[in-house]
């Protein structure tokens, strides 16, 4: 996935893409180009999740640091 976009935009998009790949009535033509391009954007989103989870660790990990010495 080579263009910036912001998780929202990401899940928005990935969301759209399930919608139409489980829709019954859809020609099954286009369909591995929507799957190929949910996985990418599946990756990007537990990406993002992952960058921010770790920015809360450290977050609370200073905290807990920094309350030691109260």
């Amino acid at each position: 996935m080579k263009e910036k976009m912001s998780y929202e935009e990401a899940f928005t998009e990935l969301e759209r893409l399930v919608v139409g790949i489980e829709d019954p009535e859809r020609d099954l033509s286009g369909i591995e180009n929507d799957v190929k391009r949910a996985m990418e954007l599946i990756e990007y989103c537990r990406s993002a999740i992952r960058g921010e989870q770790e920015k809360i660790e450290n977050i609370i990990n200073k905290s807990d640091l920094s309350n030691e010495n109260i």
